[in-house]
């Protein structure tokens, strides 16, 4: 009877052990101070001319715990009134406890989000700290209303009324993209008798943009739904007008002007700074639209002026794209980069390809 008790013993003593050893293994943590979330901006609109710039800094203090622990950290990003629910998660650092987007990068954020281009969208923002799946710690909630915008879009002509015939990389021309609609793009130039095409892409066919009918139609990505083609009945110069939202297009006969000589950008953004032109080419097809290509700029202005002079010289306050007028404001140069550059001395209208 005594062994038989002994063993009763044993066999609770040991079972009390395991217990306690499973109930040590299983770490509770507690929050001593929460994390807390803050940003540098309460309202936003992000701007597409300026894609690498900052839009705005998070800045947060993690939480702090009972228990020496290493978590991991994430921005989240969500619709308001959606509780997070498929957020845009964002990983980030403990040191240091700040998080920066570009526009370009913020504005992704959003677009992913559903939130419509051009549309002021009330987000929320918090900090996630979490281990696993089943222990995550929130901060407080940010609220913030952004206006995402439209990606810059850069057409192109291609077509046997073109300059660069049928060939989708044969230094086509540009068209050049307004200012304020991002959808719209203007070409004032001499087309040859015949027909052409848009596309966004110099070297790929699609997407290419044309017509069905009257209505303007872009081509899916893998080719299919081609649209027809921009007819020209007879060569001479034209104005091609098209916007690529609300599928419109205008063809009109045109006129030419004055043929400069030279023509070239300079500005402290130019590689000589204001004190000599960069040189620009154009073609006896083209004169009146001129190009230079892969050229650096810095941060800094810019301005054209013909036959190294200022006695002709044209300008904008609007970076990438614009209308300059002669005598105009020096063009800002907001980002650094090698650009294609295009002038066209018959409108005035400029735009800088980022390369």
């Amino acid at each position: 009877m005594k062994k038989i008790i002994n063993i009763l013993l044993t066999s609770m003593l040991f079972l009390f052990v395991f217990s306690c050893v499973e109930e040590d293994d299983k770490i509770v943590l507690n929050e001593v101070s929460e994390g807390n979330i803050s940003a540098d901006k309460s309202t936003l609109v992000l701007n597409n001319a300026t894609p690498e710039m900052e839009a705005i800094k998070f800045s947060y203090i993690i939480p702090t715990f009972d228990v020496l622990v290493v978590p991991q950290y994430s921005i989240e990003i969500g619709l308001k009134g959606k509780n997070f629910s498929n957020s845009q998660s964002i990983s980030t650092t403990k040191d240091p406890a700040t998080l920066t987007l570009t526009h370009k990068n913020f504005n992704e954020q959003l677009v992913a989000l559903g939130a419509k281009p051009g549309e002021e969208t009330d987000i929320e923002v918090r900090l996630r700290t979490f281990f696993n799946q089943n222990a995550n710690y929130y901060s407080n909630v940010l609220s913030l209303k952004v206006t995402p915008f439209v990606d810059l879009k850069n057409l192109y002509l291609v077509g046997d009324a073109t300059e660069a015939g049928w060939n989708n990389n044969n230094n086509n021309p540009v068209l050049f993209r307004d200012p304020v609609n991002v959808n719209k793009f203007y070409f004032r130039g001499y087309f040859a008798a015949g027909a052409f095409k848009v596309l966004e892409k110099l070297g790929e066919w699609h997407p290419q943009w044309g017509v069905n009918g009257s209505v303007v139609s872009v081509s899916n990505p893998n080719g299919s739904n081609e649209p027809g083609v921009f007819s020209i009945p007879s060569a001479g110069y034209y104005s091609f007008v098209i916007d690529i939202n609300l599928k419109t297009f205008s063809l009109t006969p045109s006129t030419s002007g004055n043929v400069y000589s030279t023509i070239g950008i300079i500005g402290s953004s130019t590689p000589d700074g204001w004190n000599s032109d960069q040189d620009m080419v154009t073609s006896s097809f083209n004169p009146h639209v001129w190009k230079i290509s892969n050229i650096s700029l810095t941060v800094g202005e810019a301005k054209f002026r013909a036959n190294n002079d200022w006695g002709t010289n044209w300008g904008s306050n609007t970076p990438f794209s614009g209308i300059a007028t002669s005598g105009g404001a020096n063009i800002p140069v907001n980002e650094a980069g090698n650009y294609d550059v295009y002038f066209n001395d018959l409108d005035g209208r400029y735009i800088f390809v980022k390369k």
